[in-house]
């Protein structure tokens, strides 16, 4: 019997663990990873991204939380690392020892903070709701932004204009889209100029997980970006209709007010998210 549960976890699907099954290693240069990535990126009709041609920096990295790690690093030194609250829960935990806050409202952005934040938003599944003045504040305040588009693949009717100067890193990878390659870590990151870190050496000495390039485009180039919500798309409402609850733009969450969710609350009061991807599942 299908459980809603906590967390976030990629739809158990047979047609992708088939897909899996099919794959065969081949080499994949880090130039063609990351123009596969560009092309699944801006190749959709369901959401639209703008401006991705101006981060001319691509790198491979071990899904979205290394970006993440070498973010707070470079900005920990002297800024104030931030994101508001009911994102993704990591950001706390790398956090711990660091200059860190989390954030309830825009006004609480100020000079000399480091923003990272989800589009769609990790505990609204959808954009957040001041996020165009989020990103007008930061500009004005010179806030450098590493935006997570790690629901990418399960998102629908989010529109994204990179040519705010404040996004200066973007951040991907497939294992929401994906069921299997959340433990094979296929991400990527885009940036605006060359960052000296340790995410371009090992990218530069070739010690990246090969493999997990190699399926990563595998998969792209067998499925876009939209193909999640065509595939499960027309059931999605009934399930949300079923529990009670109010539909998003991530296909794997469902939020409710009502108090007998109450323990899936991640911070912001009244809002529940609930992961509903077990109904979907087709694998026994």
């Amino acid at each position: 019997m299908a459980e809603i549960i906590r967390g976030a976890r990629p739809i158990q699907s047979s047609l992708v663990e088939q897909h899996y099954k099919k794959h065969q290693y081949c080499t994949i240069s880090l130039e063609d990873y990351v123009k596969t990535w560009r092309s699944w990126l801006t190749s959709t009709s369901h959401k639209s991204i703008n401006g991705l041609q101006n981060f001319i920096c691509g790198n491979y990295t071990h899904g979205t939380s290394q970006v993440f790690d070498h973010f707070v690093l470079k900005h920990s030194g002297r800024r104030e690392i931030v994101n508001f609250k009911g994102d993704f829960q990591y950001h706390s935990c790398i956090s711990k020892h660091q200059k860190f806050r989390t954030l309830d409202n825009t006004t609480d952005l100020s000079a000399g903070q480091a923003l990272i934040i989800s589009a769609p938003f990790s505990d609204f599944g959808k954009i957040h709701p001041g996020f165009d003045d989020i990103l007008d504040r930061c500009t004005l305040l010179e806030i450098p932004i590493c935006l997570d588009l790690a629901y990418w693949g399960i998102s629908k009717n989010i529109n994204v204009d990179l040519d705010h100067p404040c996004i200066q890193e973007v951040t991907s990878s497939l294992s929401k889209p994906f069921y299997t390659l959340e433990n094979h870590r296929c991400g990527i990151r885009f940036s605006r100029e060359y960052l000296d870190d340790g995410i371009s050496m090992i990218n530069e000495v070739k010690m990246q997980n090969l493999f997990s390039m190699s399926l990563a485009v595998h998969y792209m180039n067998s499925f876009d970006a939209d193909w999640a919500w065509r595939y499960y798309g027309s059931s999605y409402s009934g399930v949300c209709d079923q529990l009670e609850l109010d539909q998003t733009d991530t296909l794997i969450f469902g939020t409710s007010k009502h108090a007998k969710y109450d323990c899936f609350n991640r911070g912001i009061p009244g809002n529940n998210r609930i992961c509903i991807s077990e109904f979907f599942k087709d694998i026994t």
